[in-house]
């Protein structure tokens, strides 16, 4: 066979490859994002972030995460020493760690696992662990309470959630709500109090 028809079978299988494979040379990522490849179910040590990638094994399975900031909202019914509940409504500022997403893929699973595995059974955990330091229902409304709340719990989220590679930026309070015979014994405190200002004025 001459040098030239070997040379033209050569390039015809490489078009066809490229043909047949094609996408499967390259990765394409959106912006905040990462992809974790895996080949045939082991999770490669390599990820890939935002942007065209290539080569790549057109044998690899990608799978890609969002590490993006998010926000969790958290509502939960948190018991103080007095065995009253109060209702406590926060949001948890997170995002997931590019370089540990392997570990992740293959110690949890997906985002939505991490979220449900980790994240929302340890601030459920803190929230109840934080209301036993609590004595009365009606303490969470002090601003010391609060801001020690939210240190506490960012601290303890940070601590469980780092190694596991998730960042936790920040944990706020949107809401308190007291059981509804306190909040009633407060309004009436409030207009005996008001109605004592008010005979005093007269």
């Amino acid at each position: 066979m001459q040098p030239k028809h070997i040379k033209g079978m050569m390039i015809a299988a490489i078009v066809l490859v490229l043909l047949i494979f094609g996408k499967q040379f390259y990765v394409s990522v959106d912006a905040g994002h990462v992809a974790v490849a895996t080949l045939f179910g082991e999770v490669q040590k390599e990820y890939k972030n935002e942007g065209l990638n290539f080569p790549t094994n057109p044998f690899y399975e990608w799978h890609v995460y969002d590490v993006r900031q998010k926000t969790h909202r958290e509502t939960a019914r948190v018991p103080s020493q007095d065995q009253l509940q109060t209702n406590i409504e926060l949001s948890v500022q997170f995002r997931l760690i590019g370089s540990a997403t392997p570990s992740i893929l293959k110690s949890t699973g997906t985002y939505d696992d991490v979220l449900n595995v980790h994240l929302i059974p340890k601030l459920r955990s803190l929230l109840r662990e934080q209301g036993k330091s609590i004595k009365r229902a009606e303490d969470f409304f002090m601003e010391k309470t609060q801001d020690k709340l939210q240190t506490d719990i960012l601290a303890g989220l940070q601590e469980y959630l780092q190694p596991m590679g998730v960042e936790v930026g920040a944990v706020l309070i949107r809401d308190i709500t007291l059981p509804p015979f306190i909040v009633k014994a407060i309004e009436a405190k409030k207009e005996r109090e008001q109605a004592v200002v008010k005979q005093k004025a007269e």
